[in-house]
């Protein structure tokens, strides 16, 4: 009895030594470099290059994390509190979990804001307390499991776009996400995705949806998850059975949704003309799940389109992340971009049409028009002592007719069109830094 009473009295002192104490991570680091075992109100501030690595099993009680990135490699964090209940945060932390025993216990009321939590291989998360994702995400990858115990009075809320995805686009996944007691509650523009017909969701009580955090009840909806046939049963791998909910689908504000699960969400697309004459493509996403890339489209009319160029999408993320491209040789006039984005299983949906228009080669002139034996085509200032064009005169069907070349400001081209048939032509002139003016001639035989 006295070596019980010993022993807890020295654990006593021993966590009460580390009680309250601020950690600054500001290069990679371990756990077990920097941080005791069972650490107690412990603030943990990682910079945002700098990552902290859990290599034992350890225990953090009343802990805050801020900021950079965590690494659990087959190693648990158990989340406690300590005294009255207390809180875990993770504000604008990323952290992944790898490895079979890959493991998060949170016997702790937990919340995530501006946070991405990433579970690997046959890694799990368990909570058994309230769960709040503000702006947040939680992936679940591979055939790793996420299982939420408790009651309703120990709800897991998602906020402020925030997702739980179960699965990563691939079909050997087998990811899940297990709702024992609590109430999911969904607002806004939040939703969970499941990726596959071998990824499930799985809660006897169906989840609730909020239109936002302040609606206090109003204009609530309640959906089930039970009796679902989606994506189950004949030509599937499992059967329809209560409450399973199976891939690909979303539960979002319209209930129980199949098919591709959470989109690119896009922001900010915007297209720029620079100054040497290229156009400067930007945009950002909010949001991505199972994405895969993202192609980059042009027109000249905005009816008819070609593939300029791809960019490789990040895949999953709940932060925003930032994407450009630099079309180098626009079309001379008017340059229409849309964005195709593209998920893993092929689907896509397209961003709106940005419209750029190059500047043309001025001072350009033909007469006459309508024209009947000859067209001049007067450069004007146009063109540099030094520069050197092009001037084509092309039937509607893309034959050239004919070609010449001029290389002083003020020339005059021109075509004897006497023997063509009469119609519509198109002069076209091009300049060596790749810049093209066209205009429409009519050849008259009245």
């Amino acid at each position: 009895m006295k070596r019980s009473i010993y022993t807890f009295f020295l654990t006593l002192i021993t966590l009460t030594a580390f009680s309250g104490t601020p950690y600054k991570i500001t290069s990679n680091s371990t756990w077990s470099a920097t941080i005791p075992t069972s650490c107690i109100n412990c603030m943990i501030t990682i910079s945002g290059s700098a990552t902290l690595t859990v290599d034992e099993s350890v225990t953090c009680m009343n802990c805050t994390f801020d900021g950079g990135s965590m690494h659990i490699a087959s190693k648990s964090l158990s989340l406690l509190y300590a005294g009255s209940q207390t809180t875990t945060y993770f504000n604008g932390t990323t952290v992944t979990v790898t490895g079979n025993n890959g493991l998060i216990t949170a016997n702790a009321p937990l919340s995530l804001t501006n946070s991405t939590f990433t579970f690997n291989n046959g890694s799990a998360m368990i909570t058994t307390y309230e769960v709040d994702l503000d702006a947040s995400r939680i992936d679940l990858n591979d055939n790793s499991t996420m299982l939420s115990t408790g009651g309703s009075s120990t709800p897991i809320n998602l906020v402020s776009n925030s997702q739980i995805v179960i699965g990563n686009g691939s079909q050997t996944s087998s990811a899940s996400f297990i709702v024992s007691g609590p109430a999911v509650n969904i607002y806004d523009k939040s939703a969970i995705g499941i990726g596959n017909d071998n990824n499930t969701y799985f809660d006897w009580s169906g989840y609730t949806y909020y239109p936002n955090a302040n609606s206090n009840g109003h204009s609530t909806k309640s959906y089930s998850t039970l009796n679902t046939t989606l994506n189950c049963g004949s030509g599937y791998p499992h059967a329809c059975s209560m409450p399973s909910v199976y891939g690909p689908a979303s539960l979002n504000a319209s209930g129980v949704v199949s098919g591709n699960t959470l989109p690119i969400v896009l922001d900010a697309f915007s297209a720029t003309l620079a100054g040497d004459k290229t156009v400067g493509l930007a945009w950002n996403t909010q949001q991505e799940s199972n994405s895969s890339h993202i192609t980059i489209e042009r027109s000249a009319d905005g009816q008819n389109w070609e593939e300029i160029g791809t960019v490789q999408a990040k895949g999953n993320s709940a932060t925003e992340t930032e994407y450009s491209f630099t079309d180098e040789h626009p079309l001379t006039g008017n340059n229409f971009y849309r964005l195709q984005l593209v998920d893993l299983d092929n689907s896509f949906k397209y961003s709106d049409v940005k419209v750029v228009r190059t500047s043309t080669i001025g001072n350009i002139s033909f007469f006459p028009n309508p024209a009947r034996d000859y067209v001049n085509v007067s450069l004007g200032s146009a063109v540099s002592a030094t520069e050197i064009v092009t001037v084509r005169l092309i039937s509607m069907s893309g034959q050239v007719m004919q070609e010449q070349q001029a290389s002083a400001a003020g020339a005059v081209v021109s075509f004897r069109v006497s023997n063509y048939p009469a119609g519509i032509y198109i002069l076209s002139v091009n300049s060596q830094n790749g810049i093209k003016e066209t205009r429409e001639l009519m050849i008259s035989r009245m």
